[in-house]
Parts: C-alpha cells; sequence; structure tokens
C-alpha cells in the first residue's frame, strides 16, 4: 500500500542544540540518551527511550511519558523525539553543567516535528551548523578537523557565546512562574 502522509513542512525547521564531544573519535554525541552517536553524512532517527524496556513493568507506568503501547518518535504522549530548542537564547537557559567538550549549533529537523513552548523533538535531525568553543580547540586541535566530517559549516566560537547562562535560566523559571 502506498503512503500518502502528507509531511509537517516540506523543508527542514532549522532550531539550537547542544553536543557533546566524543573522546578520542571527536564525534558528535547527544547529551542524554547513552550519549547516542550521531554519524557524518547519516540523519539520526528519533527512537523512544522505553523502546528496550519490558513494557508490562508495572513500575514503568510510574514514569512520566511512559507509553504501554510501542510507538514511532516523536509521539504526542510521550517524551521521545531529537529535541532542539527554537532560538539560541531558549538553549542557553537550559540547566546544564559540568559538560565540557561541548558543541552548540544548528541542527535541521523533518519528518514528525512535535512543537513545544520552547523548541521541537523530530523523528529525523543532521547538523546544520556547528560552532565549538575555543576552550575545546586549545585542548585538541584535531576536533574542527572530526567536525569538518558532518559537510557543515564549522565556526569556532568563545566559551561564553553560546554556552549556558545563569542569568537567562533564572529569567526563564520566573517567566514560567508568572507566565
Amino acid at each position: 500500500m502506498l503512503d500518502f502522509t502528507v509531511p509537517d513542512s516540506v523543508t527542514p525547521i532549522v532550531a539550537w542544540r547542544y553536543w557533546r564531544l566524543g573522546v578520542g573519535d571527536g564525534r558528535l554525541r547527544s547529551l542524554t540518551g547513552r550519549h547516542q552517536p550521531w554519524a557524518p553524512g547519516q540523519a539520526l532517527q528519533a527512537r523512544c527511550r522505553f523502546d528496550d524496556v519490558d513494557r508490562s513493568d508495572w513500575r514503568y507506568r510510574l514514569v512520566s511519558g511512559f507509553s504501554t503501547e510501542p510507538h514511532p518518535a516523536p509521539a504526542e504522549g510521550c517524551t521521545c523525539g531529537l529535541y532542539a530548542a527554537r532560538t539560541l537564547e531558549d538553549l542557553r537557559g537550559q540547566m546544564l553543567f559540568g559538560l565540557s567538550r561541548m558543541v552548540v549549533g544548528q541542527v535541521s529537523l523533518w519528518g514528525k516535528v512535535v512543537p513545544g513552548q520552547h523548541g521541537y523533538r523530530a523523528e529525523f535531525a543532521y547538523p546544520h551548523r556547528l560552532c565549538v568553543f575555543d576552550g575545546s580547540v586549545r585542548r585538541d586541535a584535531g576536533v574542527l578537523d572530526a567536525l569538518s566530517a558532518y559537510g557543515v559549516p564549522v565556526e569556532v566560537v568563545g566559551d561564553r557565546q553560546g554556552a549556558f547562562s545563569p542569568v537567562r535560566a533564572v529569567a526563564r523559571a520566573f517567566r514560567g512562574l508568572t507566565g
């Protein structure tokens, strides 16, 4: 049977996210999800974080976003999907502490995309533009060569340009309380 499903968008949505640099290989890895690797030249496809659990185990029913039925990611009633923030300001307001060897950048999102208050959860993603912090480049000059394998623009930015901002995080939390 032919699938005549209309995609959410004809062009990818471009949003912002952080990655961790893999030690030794300089490859991008997700900050969560067991540090899932992002392979150069390949779109990453989302999977539900509960795909590998025993869905009959009643304890999972106590976990927010758990669905007893297997489903493609992202799903409306679940927290699965590849996350990205709408803006760099939204991303910098995320509570992320103690993360070294980080990369910030834009990511292309497509397939099923679920919008949220500050960003998106998507079915497919691939880096669109990468910004590596100058501290990471000073520690490992090979980082730029490793990131060039993704075939997207790579630039070096100051450590404070795209890093977590406590001021933005507090402002975001305050807006959430008053909004």
